[in-house]
């Protein structure tokens, strides 16, 4: 009897479904045919899925999918593997490009009064500005506008984003009026130049600015920068791909530079990273080197 019951024990467990490996990022945890999808698409695009938010990615990918008509992630990743302009409609899908001029205003008045005055001692040299994840260009050109206002037109300000289509707006710098709605009227006047139905960046601020493809997850970042702004983009990545991009933003800054981060971005533990919190959700790195982890 109790060899029989055994035996059935082990049947039950030989039958039960296997759980499936969960890493940190989550991304095993739907399926081998999705998980196989993202490694080629690393090898294609070089974007690496697996740190971005398992769910929230797997739960887009899941739905553009289906609008593409496709049966499954296999017929979907041959679909782009063979088709370049597949691959580019999954890109344009993957990059996540929402922005606005001085998008939370009470942040950038923070950064006016009390940010900048802190890293400028002599306006008319200017600072070195880094906005990663510049998407269209919209922040790139709102820091170009507040420091011509300071008197640092002398300012070098770079912006960089993985998606191409964002950056080639953003050099083309023209954008409609509603894109335009959150820059102040005299900035506006001043700044920039009326453009179709629309307004174009005025060559001030233009000059000021420079875009070019970066991908924070891969690539070098710059280096020496008195401010960094990288604002809504860490929130879509898990917890260890956070961890490396702000470690790596953390080096590009000069002693003393500032790390300004988006509105539900906080960093709950700066001092990890060699940073102090000045005022919220910015961050100054400290005057010795503190090394990678």
């Amino acid at each position: 009897m109790a060899r029989e019951l055994q035996e059935v024990l082990d049947k039950l467990r030989l039958q039960a479904p296997k759980p499936r490996a969960d890493s940190a990022t989550g991304i095993t945890a739907y399926g081998v045919d999705y998980a196989q999808f993202c490694q080629r698409v690393k090898k294609l695009t070089a974007i690496d899925l697996e740190s971005y938010k398992g769910q929230q990615m797997h739960r887009r990918l899941d739905s553009y999918r289906a609008r593409q008509g496709m049966p499954d992630f296999v017929a979907l990743g041959n679909a782009v593997q063979r088709d370049s302009e597949k691959l580019k409609a999954l890109v344009d899908f993957l990059t996540i490009n929402v922005s606005e001029f001085f998008r939370n205003q009470e942040q950038w008045e923070a950064l006016r009064e009390k940010i900048l005055p802190l890293l400028m001692e002599n306006p008319l040299k200017g600072l070195k500005a880094w906005s990663a994840g510049s998407s269209c260009g919209q922040e790139a050109y709102s820091l170009a506008m507040m420091l011509c206002e300071m008197g640092a037109h002398r300012s070098a300000i770079l912006g960089t984003d993985i998606d191409e289509p964002s950056l080639k707006k953003a050099e083309e710098g023209v954008y409609t009026r509603e894109e335009a709605a959150g820059i102040p009227g005299p900035a506006l006047a001043e700044y920039c130049v009326p453009e179709g139905t629309g307004f174009r960046a005025g060559n001030t601020i233009r000059r000021m600015v420079t875009f070019r493809r970066l991908n924070l997850l891969s690539d070098e970042y710059p280096h020496a920068m008195d401010l960094v702004l990288c604002r809504n983009v860490l929130i879509y990545f898990t917890e260890r791909g956070k961890d490396q991009v702000v470690h790596g933003l953390v080096d590009s800054l000069r002693p003393g530079g500032v790390l300004f981060t988006g509105a539900t971005e906080a960093i709950f533990n700066p001092a990890e990273f060699g940073l102090a919190q000045i005022q919220p959700f910015f961050y100054r790195r400290g005057k010795y080197e503190t090394g990678r982890r």
